[in-house]
């Protein structure tokens, strides 16, 4: 006897279908969590052996820096009186390792600090425990007498970290005043001297390193005496600088201002030093004991005996 098989009720039906849609949708889902699962594991176990690698690394002795490990270039050698600091800020980072993701910027940090630092120009890792430094100086150009005692200053005017001493240092210009009192205090290393006789003085001295007597007139001193004027308004007073230079041959060389043109026609200082070297092309200049007067052209003026 054969059984009648009834149909499916509509609820039945729409739940058949409902399931079968979700597995549809659920099985290629599983799938693609399933996918990512591993992805994550893979990126994770990668992660972890690069970060062991990095920690070992890190723990390297081969790595790390010591007392030789900075190769010092640019200026360096050309000033030995910056030498010890230079080297007392590398020894700092003895022990620290290349790989360090801040060293390069703690080595910045560091010798910009410095007063004889004026620019670090390069800082180059070279593996495995080498650095390469390339750093411009403040170097000393010339010596000031302030008081009783000798400073070094560079190009700027800026005051180099070297104690003052009562003798004058070898073999570099001197910018000197008539009095103890006429060159103003020293300040503080690594600022500029703000006195005006300084700064004419190393005016003074960069027009004849420019220029082609530098190696025919040395200058040996800058002597810096002061003078009052007259005011724009006709009755002001005006302290200003007024300067000779002494070249080592011991020749005197009345400079007058530094661009400021207080006598009738004074001319500016490379105006000065176009005069200057015509008047060396006279006879009269070769006698000795003679004095070039540079001020101006004004008749008068020029050779002085």
């Amino acid at each position: 006897m054969t059984r009648e098989v009834k149909p499916l009720s509509k609820t039945v039906q729409k739940a058949v279908r409902r399931h079968t849609t979700t597995r549809r949708l659920v099985r290629p889902l599983a799938g693609t969590l399933f996918h990512l699962f591993m992805f994550v594991a893979v990126i994770g176990g990668f992660l972890a052996g690069a970060v062991f690698l990095w920690q070992k690394a890190l723990a390297d002795n081969r790595f790390r820096m010591d007392s030789d490990t900075i190769a010092l270039g640019g200026s360096v050698k050309e000033c030995p009186e910056s030498a010890e600091e230079i080297r007392r800020i590398g020894f700092a980072f003895n022990g620290r390792n290349l790989l360090d993701p801040l060293l390069v910027a703690d080595l910045k940090n560091a010798y910009s600090r410095s007063v004889w630092v004026r620019k670090v120009s390069r800082i180059r890792r070279r593996y495995p425990n080498r650095i390469d430094l390339e750093l411009q100086l403040r170097m000393p150009v010339a010596q000031v007498r302030s008081g009783q005692r000798y400073y070094l200053v560079d190009m700027e005017g800026v005051l180099l970290p070297v104690a003052g001493q009562r003798e004058p240092f070898a073999k570099l210009p001197e910018i000197v005043g008539v009095t103890a009192k006429t060159i103003g205090p020293e300040p503080r290393p690594g600022e500029a001297w703000p006195d005006p006789g300084v700064r004419g003085g190393l005016g003074i001295l960069q027009a004849f390193w420019a220029s082609p007597l530098s190696g025919v007139l040395p200058v040996s001193r800058v002597l810096v005496t002061t003078g009052v004027f007259q005011g724009a308004d006709g009755v002001s007073r005006e302290i200003r600088r007024r300067f000779e230079v002494v070249t080592e041959s011991g020749a005197v060389i009345r400079w007058g201002t530094f661009n400021l043109g207080d006598l009738p026609g004074e001319l500016t200082s490379a105006e000065k030093m176009w005069h200057l070297q015509g008047l060396l092309s006279r006879e009269e200049a070769l006698r000795p004991g003679v004095c070039f007067d540079v001020r101006t052209r004004l008749p008068g003026f020029s050779l002085v005996e």
